[in-house]
């Protein structure tokens, strides 16, 4: 049986649905999985268990490459399609590989939502993003409810070997400080790492990994001048700035050197989750029950104080202002994520 599944992105999401595609074969079927993403996300595709065939569209083609990858992928005839990017270009897709027409059977992934936010949305039961992608692959192929395995992630030697080697006996801890820029709002404050750093770094042998993507290089050089202006007048020492420097397999491969990985719900701390690192998780405007990060190693999370009745709202931007703007994430106390990455590093 040969499976189309259809996710563009974000990389958060592609580790969210790989339980799902791995759990395809624990039901006694052989499903041929082929996943169609974007060109940006093809060699982490590559790598998630029971991923056949990675097919890539790279929106800067228009109109005419969908039609032409349309073209291709009815060449391989496939059975079903899971399509958990709705948009009108995928259900375009999906109709010209002659599924509605009865050829192939479709799932098509509507996310969980609720009318209500903040306070009163916390009390609610909601599937987490792991469950939540399982559920067309259950409609489609007539699967029972199942307890999906966390994401994993087997990285490739090569991955390694452009990677600095990390001293026997010194411990790692990984920032990820940045959270892309479509939600900045679920970014915990540069001050806040700022403070972070200058209460880890009198310990020997600890050396600080500011990770990211290009994206986030300028927000990495303002921590480090926090740094110089709190006066660590050479924090290179010590601190690293990796922003932008790997790949994504380049940086999954640097944050499972780590020793703990600090952040916001962004693509690389569920990348850090999926290579079985300890993580602190700092979340606000978005829902921890929906995408935490999960796994089997030690994961520790803290959210706003209780009586902020704003979290989760599930925001792009926050819809305050003065001292009301972005409460949910300034609210969460330097000394609370110092004393859990202590914690996950065994310092005293």
């Amino acid at each position: 049986m040969r499976l189309l599944v259809i996710r563009f992105g974000a990389l958060g999401d592609l580790l969210h649905l790989s339980p799902s595609i791995a759990a395809l074969q624990a039901h006694g079927q052989h499903i041929e999985v082929h996943l169609l993403t974007s060109p940006l996300y093809q060699s982490l595709a590559a790598l998630l268990p029971g991923v056949h065939t990675v097919w890539t569209w790279d929106k800067k083609t228009g109109w005419k490459g969908l039609f032409q990858l349309a073209a291709e992928l009815r060449r391989v005839q496939f059975d079903a399609v899971v399509n958990l990017h709705p948009s009108l270009k995928s259900f375009l897709l999906t109709r010209l590989l002659g599924s509605g027409w009865g050829s192939a059977k479709q799932a098509v992934y509507r996310k969980q939502k609720f009318r209500v936010k903040g306070q009163a949305q916390r009390v609610l039961p909601r599937l987490h993003a792991v469950s939540d992608f399982y559920q067309p692959f259950r409609q489609v192929l007539h699967l029972p409810q199942a307890d999906c395995l966390s994401p994993a992630l087997s990285l490739p030697a090569s991955a390694q070997e452009a990677l600095p080697v990390k001293p026997s006996g010194q411990h790692w801890v990984g920032l990820i400080p940045g959270v892309g820029a479509k939600r900045s709002n679920r970014a915990w404050e540069p001050q806040g790492y700022v403070h972070l750093i200058q209460a880890l770094l009198p310990r020997d042998n600890l050396r600080i990994l500011l990770i990211g993507g290009p994206d986030e290089q300028l927000l990495a050089e303002q921590i480090l001048a926090g740094l110089a202006e709190g006066g660590h007048a050479q924090p290179s020492d010590s601190v690293q700035n990796l922003c932008g420097a790997y790949d994504i397999l380049g940086t999954a491969a640097c944050l499972a050197q780590c020793d703990v990985v600090v952040g916001g719900d962004t693509g690389p701390l569920h990348l850090a989750a999926a290579v079985r690192v300890p993580i602190v998780a700092i979340y606000g405007p978005t829902a921890l029950s929906r995408t935490g990060p999960v796994g089997e190693q030690p994961i520790q999370t803290l959210t706003p104080p209780e009586e902020l009745t704003c979290w989760p709202c599930e925001l792009a931007e926050c819809p305050y202002s003065g001292a009301s703007h972005l409460a949910c994430m300034r609210q969460i106390p330097v000394d609370a994520v110092l004393d859990r990455v202590r914690v996950q590093l065994g310092l005293d």
